[in-house]
């Protein structure tokens, strides 16, 4: 069983706190994504955990053993940077073979493992040659393979596809997976792409100057996020955040913005108003907006289409509503297709009701 555990990490480079108290675990095989915006504290992350920063608090265990204080040699983890640096003057099957050499692992032993790594990365054909004649997915793939050649406790990924063109990235994540599958090994996959992390996570972190604002599945980071920020980073486009009042009246509570006004009866899962706040904002997917070019019993709101954005299976359509520009996403057969005037309906969600003083949906 190789399980991380996190407690209460902090690390400061001068005025500046990269980490502020942090704490989670990582399963035993689990394959775990922390994902946020530049500068979020990503990389110090991974670097504190690997060693090559000594955190200022908290402690890191690897099953059980407390590694904050260990040298990175003696904590047997394997970190691979976004930048592939492999040796330019050693053959592929050398570049792979470098970390078991340098552990005094016997030549034999150094042969089979490569071949076993370099087969299961597809990468056996540039074994014998130089880095410089690899394509960016070669070279990437026989970073992979020696950073997993050495058996470690736990692998470690600092955004391994940045670099790497659409159609490579794509390829490399499928991939992932089947390697993680393959080897079963704790992983951390730190990226800053969210789609990314949607598609290949067990479970997802979201970090945000320096400190976790959700951990969870990718379905519950994306149906039910804690924080605006959360709604906003995650999802493509993201979340739709509108202001809203919530006014009381002889025919009963109502959830009002310019151009919409919803019975708080029709909040869907809402028990009770009478704790909410009369400033609030509520969340909508793009996908949850309703939209038609005539007005109807489901498509109450006027708005206006100022741009489309045509993405082959779908469209994407910035709509002005509500002093603002928001999102909603439509098949492209949509009978929506033109800027100019549209109507859209929606029905928000209690979950998705959000306290406009700490940007903390209600719960």
């Amino acid at each position: 069983m190789i399980k991380l555990s996190v407690e209460s990490l902090c690390k400061s480079f001068g005025d500046l706190h990269a980490l502020r108290d942090l704490g989670f675990d990582v399963e035993d095989g689990e394959f775990f994504c922390v994902v946020g915006p530049t500068n979020a504290g990503k990389s110090t992350l991974l670097k504190t955990i690997a060693g090559l920063h000594r955190p200022d608090g908290g402690r890191i265990l690897l099953s059980g053993r407390d590694v904050t204080r260990l040298e990175p040699r003696h904590r047997n983890v394997s970190l691979l940077f976004q930048n592939i640096a492999l040796f330019p003057t050693l053959s592929g099957r050398d570049n792979i073979a470098f970390p078991l050499r340098t552990a005094g692992v016997a030549e034999t032993e150094i042969a089979r493992r490569v071949n076993e790594v370099a087969e299961m990365l597809k990468v056996s054909h540039v074994l014998d040659r130089l880095p410089q004649t690899f394509s960016g997915g070669e070279q990437q793939r026989v970073a992979i393979g020696r950073a997993i050649a050495r058996p470690a406790d736990l692998l470690m990924l600092d955004e391994p596809l940045t670099n790497l063109d659409a159609r490579i990235r794509i390829a490399l994540r499928i991939e992932f997976k089947n390697l993680h599958r393959h080897i079963g090994q704790t992983q951390i996959y730190v990226t800053h792409d969210q789609v990314e992390a949607m598609s290949m996570s067990d479970r997802i972190a979201v970090l945000n100057n320096g400190r976790f604002e959700q951990i969870g599945t990718p379905d519950d980071v994306y149906h039910r996020p804690v924080s605006a920020f959360v709604a906003r980073f995650i999802g493509q486009p993201p979340m739709n955040i509108i202001d809203a009042e919530l006014s009381g009246g002889t025919d009963g509570a109502t959830l009002k913005g310019p151009g919409f006004s919803i019975p708080v009866d029709g909040i869907g899962g809402l028990e009770s108003a009478s704790r909410l706040p009369r400033k609030l904002a509520f969340g909508l997917r793009p996908e949850a907006l309703r939209i038609a070019p005539g007005e109807g019993p489901d498509t109450p709101f006027a708005g206006e289409v100022v741009w489309i954005e045509r993405l082959g299976s779908k469209s994407i359509l910035d709509l002005r509503f509500a002093h603002g520009i928001i999102k909603a996403v439509v098949p492209t057969d949509h009978a929506v297709r033109r800027e100019g005037p549209a109507w859209l309906g929606f029905t928000p969600r209690a979950e998705h009701l959000i306290d406009k003083e700490s940007e903390l949906f209600f719960r």
